[in-house]
């Protein structure tokens, strides 16, 4: 049995895309993505970047970075929650 030419998915692939439930959740894990990796490089970080003060022990810039990472941590595990389980 060999495949036809239309059963062979051409370019970027995402599963996601092909059902309107998954659009929703798949396009804000992007967009948090996009704003996490926007916070933590030039135009923004530098804002954060003092010693003083401190949170939680941390200085501000190091809590900033950590602070998006568990931004980060949460989106995926609501990305991940949102997945069909087929």
């Amino acid at each position: 049995m060999s495949d036809s030419p239309d059963d062979v998915p051409r370019g970027l692939v995402f599963p996601g895309l092909r059902d309107n439930l998954q659009r929703g959740p798949l396009f804000a894990f992007l967009t948090t993505v996009l704003i996490a990796g926007l916070a933590l490089i030039w135009p923004v970080y530098p804002l954060a970047g003092s010693i003083r003060p401190y949170v939680l022990g941390l200085p501000f810039s190091f809590a900033w970075v950590v602070g998006w990472l568990v931004v980060m941590f949460i989106a995926l595990v609501l990305f991940y929650r949102t997945d069909a389980t087929d």
